[in-house]
């Protein structure tokens, strides 16, 4: 064996250290995320002109879509559309029929000229492509169709469902158009009975009367928006007609036998618009908006561009307002008009661009109508969605399989965080730019965190990896302790631990974090510090010695986060009692909630008069139960005149049962202005006196409530179980189809709690468990179970 010389020697030396050291670089891991692949387009779409019509009775769509197209490869050898259940008569490229085949739920196009007799099979023949890339074509498809429930919903048209409602609608062009995903203008002519009113995207340029008592709708999309938010209502509606501060037209689309409900479902619709063109720095996109309820809605509403539709059950009074009111969602559909039709998500894995910031924006808005409370009270509750959803998986805010609660809620939560790290200005400014720079287009991720970059000149890649890329959630552990400085002066030391789980997938978080130490002369002290180590320790001075009163981790809940904080009575007592905000009081409400209440009854009866907010109201009388002495009497009596229903609603879920002493404020109940209320009110005064059934019936026999006839439902449980067997087959009647949705649902969830079953009800069971409506078909599955 030969030796190496010295020089070889280090050379060797180096080139191992050189491999030790690129073995130990840091790797950095994220999910797979199946819908991070764009459509494969070998054409795309500029403009649709479609011509519609339909035969309700047989559930079918006859229509003419002729598309402007512009080719994408040098050949074009297929076209690909979806057409689930379409019946294709003739396709054509420039007025040259071309060959085509149904492939499952595709048409599939062959763009190239075939001889005539070629065109019932794929002949060996001489092919001449009808397309060159780059240049624009007319494809016309001429077509009929009978689409499964699904596509476009056909409603109150079969025999079996006479006398409710006749619509049709769908929120998406599939299953009535041929679709490929494309950004598009369209115009599209609908022709239907004159009797009912059609709505559909963009503005409406004209109405025809035709000889045969049918009227042509013509609508038209002028400014390109996402395909697949192109929608149709058919119904018997009228409008009611509005404008923005701007200008902008609004229409206000209501049942023609609902006029009054308009006022009460649109409340605030126009200050949204304002509210959203000074928050985001861009005006509404649009020339126009509408919206219009439909029945059985499956989900809240749809945005579908310029012409948003919603469920029904959100058509309503003000008795109703306090059970599910348009306000949110209307807020959330508007600000997709900006997030998800101005500009859209470029593919399924950049969901959050499109969910995050509509669900972040309808909750600034509310905030801007109802104050700061009401907006910590929505992001309690979606902090809880997180948590809820942390218990399964831990999959990240920017991705496909993350989830309604991750989607929706967390990413609203991350859009507050990052707006609190940037500061005010710099995210107003990075919205306005991300909007400015890609309107009338797609967007990915990555194209907002430059906007982000760009905006304020300073990366916040860190900020996206673990919030958006990453899944997992801070857990804090803090404790603290009074010592002494070198020069003999207190200070207050403060241990930080991160306890989540560290993975490949999830880590350490990163964030500035404020601490608030408040004492008991009335003074404060606050620091910002930066948390992102395991274990950190923070020093808080305190020369003057004062006399902690209670100590705030992240005052305000700006960081989704755990949060460990062993404190002991006083502490909380005093956070209850001096803390600034609501939410900092509420948590040291909950943290009180393992301490017997022989130790804080008075401190919670001092409390409650002392708040304004009901998440406060509501978990006081909550931890005081229905041990009711002369003082929580008087306070469950307050409760039960409050302005504010959902307090008046917590009291009225607590008393079970109701004392005598506070028997005639829950009477006064079976009157309130909440339709909840009533039902609450008329249930438990029954089972507390069932002596007076009879009374309590008759004072609410006429009222019906919402959502499902809510109250009506509450009152025939309760006087059929009372013996009344004469009201079962109005109950059996609103099991069966001519009903929508909801009163359906609670007909089939008290025929199951009165263990009642016959033919009648076991049919209307077995139709409903196969109905497109999920939230109908589980009820029913469950029913039949029983």
């Amino acid at each position: 064996m030969e030796f190496l010389s010295t020089r070889h020697t280090i050379l060797l030396f180096l080139i191992v250290i050189g491999f030790a050291s690129y073995a130990q670089e840091k790797t950095l891991t994220y999910y797979a995320d199946p819908a991070s692949i764009p459509t494969d387009l070998s054409v795309s779409l500029k403009h649709l002109k479609a011509r519609i019509s339909f035969n309700p009775s047989d559930n079918e769509v006859t229509g003419n879509a002729e598309f402007t197209i512009i080719p994408n490869r040098y050949r074009t050898d297929s076209i690909v559309f979806y057409t689930p259940d379409f019946n294709i008569k003739t396709v054509e490229i420039d007025h040259k029929k071309v060959s085509f085949k149904l492939s499952g739920k595709n048409l599939v196009i062959y763009p190239e000229d075939i001889p005539q007799a070629c065109l019932t099979g794929r002949q060996a023949v001489s092919h001449i492509s009808l397309l060159t890339k780059g240049n624009p074509a007319q494809l016309l498809i001429s077509y009929s169709a009978r689409p499964l429930a699904g596509a476009i919903y056909f409603i109150g048209w079969r025999p079996e469902e006479e006398g409710k409602r006749k619509e049709i609608w769908a929120h998406r062009p599939h299953g009535w158009l041929p679709y490929i995903d494309a950004r598009i203008t369209t115009e599209l002519y609908v022709t239907f009975d004159k009797n009912f009113k059609v709505f559909s995207n963009g503005e409406r340029i004209r109405v025809t009367e035709n000889p045969d008592g049918t009227l042509t709708w013509h609508y038209a999309m002028r400014k390109n928006h996402p395909y697949f938010s192109t929608a149709l209502v058919i119904g018997d509606y009228q409008y009611k007609m509005s404008k923005t501060s701007g200008g902008i037209p609004l229409e206000f689309w209501y049942y023609s036998d609902m006029p009054d409900r308009v006022n009460t479902t649109y409340k605030y619709t126009e200050k949204m618009f304002s509210f959203f063109n000074k928050e985001m720095g861009v005006s509404y996109p649009y020339p126009v908006y509408r919206e219009a309820p439909v029945i059985d809605y499956m989900y809240g509403a749809m945005e579908t561009t310029t012409s948003t539709i919603f469920g029904d059950y959100m058509q309503i009074t003000p008795r109703s307002w306090w059970q599910r009111n348009y306000v949110n969602v209307n807020a959330h559909e508007l600000a997709h008009q900006w997030f998800g039709n101005y500009i859209a998500h470029f593919v399924n894995r950049d969901v959050w661009l499109t969910e995050s910031f509509g669900t972040y924006y309808a909750k600034l808005f509310e905030k801007s109508i109802y104050g700061e409370d009401y907006y910590q009270n929505i992001r309690n509750d979606e902090m809880f969605q997180v948590f809820e959803a942390a218990k399964k998986n831990d999959f990240p805010v920017g991705g496909s399989q993350g989830g309604v609660q991750r989607i929706y809620q967390k990413g609203s939560l991350v859009l507050d965080m990052l707006r609190y790290v940037m500061g005010e200005r710099e995210f107003k400014d990075a919205i306005k730019l991300y909007l400015q720079k890609y309107g009338f287009n797609y967007a990915e991720t990555n194209d907002f965190i430059r906007c982000v970059y760009e905006a304020g000149g300073k990366p916040f890649n860190w900020f996206f990896d673990e919030w958006i890329l990453r899944g997992g959630e801070p857990h804090y552990k803090v404790e603290y302790s009074v010592i002494l400085d070198s020069l003999n002066h207190q200070a207050i030391q403060v241990h930080v631990q991160q306890l989540q789980e560290v993975t490949e997938l999830k880590g350490l978080f990163k964030m500035p974090v404020k601490l608030e130490v408040y004492y008991t002369d009335g003074s404060f002290d606050s620091i910002l510090v930066w948390i992102e180590k395991k274990e950190q320790v923070v020093f808080i001075s305190n020369t003057s010695g004062r006399k902690i009163a209670f100590l705030l981790f992240d005052p305000g809940r700006k960081i989704l986060k755990k949060l460990s904080f062993e404190r002991n009575f006083n502490e909380l007592s005093a956070q209850l009692h001096g803390a600034k905000e609501m939410i900092d009081r509420y948590d040291a409400l909950m943290a009180l909630s393992s301490f017997p209440l022989t130790q804080k009854s008075e401190l919670l009866v001092k409390a409650y008069p002392e708040e304004s907010f009901h998440l406060m109201k509501s978990e006081i009388l909550n931890q005081l139960g229905v041990d009711i002495n002369d003082v929580v009497t008087g306070l469950y009596r307050s409760a039960l005149n409050d302005p504010d229903a959902n307090v008046r609603k917590t009291a009225l879920i607590n008393l079970n049962p109701v004392p005598l002493s506070l028997k005639p404020e829950v009477e006064k109940c079976l009157h309130d202005s909440s339709y909840l209320n009533i039902e609450i009110a008329l249930n438990r005064l029954s089972q507390s006196f069932p002596a007076q059934i009879t009374e309590y019936l008759a004072q609410t026999e006429k009222e019906e409530g919402w959502r499902g006839k809510n109250i009506r439902m509450k009152w025939l449980e309760i006087a059929i179980l009372s013996g009344k067997k004469e009201f079962l087959p109005e109950l059996i009647a609103y099991s069966g189809p001519k009903f929508e949705f909801e009163t359906r649902m609670n007909a089939f969830n008290l025929l199951k709690k009165i263990s009642y079953y016959d033919d009648e009800t076991l049919g209307y069971a077995e139709a409903a468990s196969k109905h497109w409506n999920n939230k109908l078909s589980t009820v029913a599955k469950e029913y039949l179970r029983k």
